[in-house]
C-alpha cells in the first residue's frame, strides 16, 4: 500500500511539473510565448535601409518567437546575437527617421519607421501582424 502511495503521489508531482499551458508560457512583462520559431538555413534575411544598403542578416538574428498580450494581441519578436544587438543599436541609430525594411529571400516582408535607437537588441513587429493569421503569414515568410 506504502508503495502505491508513494508512486501515486511521484505522479501527481511529475503532473505538476509537466503540465503546461497551451497557450504558451507567461513572459515576465505578462505577455504570453506561444510559439518558438527556427530560421530555416536555407532562408536569407537582410535589413537594408532606404538605400538599399544591408544593416544585419540572418546570421545576426538569435530567436525568433510569437508572443500574445491583452494590450498589443499578437506580435512577432526577433532576438538578436551578442554582435547583431551592436549592429542594431548603430543602423538604428543611424537611420532615426528614416525607414528600414526586412527582406526574406529577395521579397520585402516588413518595413518601419526608425524613431529611436534600438540598443537592447528586440524588434518587435506589432502593427502589420494585428490578427493571428497576419502573424503566421510573416512568421512563415520569415523562418521559411
Amino acid at each position: 500500500m506504502k508503495k502505491y502511495f508513494v508512486l501515486f503521489l511521484c505522479s501527481l508531482i511529475l503532473l505538476s511539473f509537466c503540465s503546461c499551458d497551451p497557450g504558451g508560457a507567461t513572459m515576465p512583462d505578462g505577455s504570453t510565448q506561444y510559439r518558438q520559431l527556427n530560421i530555416s538555413n536555407k532562408k536569407e534575411l537582410e535589413f537594408k535601409d532606404e538605400v538599399g544598403n544591408v544593416l544585419l542578416d540572418e546570421k545576426d538574428v538569435a530567436w525568433i518567437y510569437e508572443k500574445y498580450s491583452e494590450d498589443n494581441g499578437y506580435h512577432l519578436i526577433l532576438e538578436f546575437t551578442v554582435d547583431g544587438t551592436t549592429e542594431l543599436a548603430e543602423a538604428t541609430k543611424e537611420n532615426i527617421g528614416k525607414e528600414i525594411s526586412l527582406f526574406a529571400d529577395g521579397e520585402k516582408v516588413f518595413s518601419a519607421m526608425v524613431v529611436a535607437e534600438i540598443s537592447e537588441g528586440k524588434i518587435a513587429i506589432i502593427g502589420k501582424a494585428s490578427n493571428y493569421k497576419q502573424l503566421m503569414s510573416l512568421s512563415e515568410k520569415i523562418t521559411g
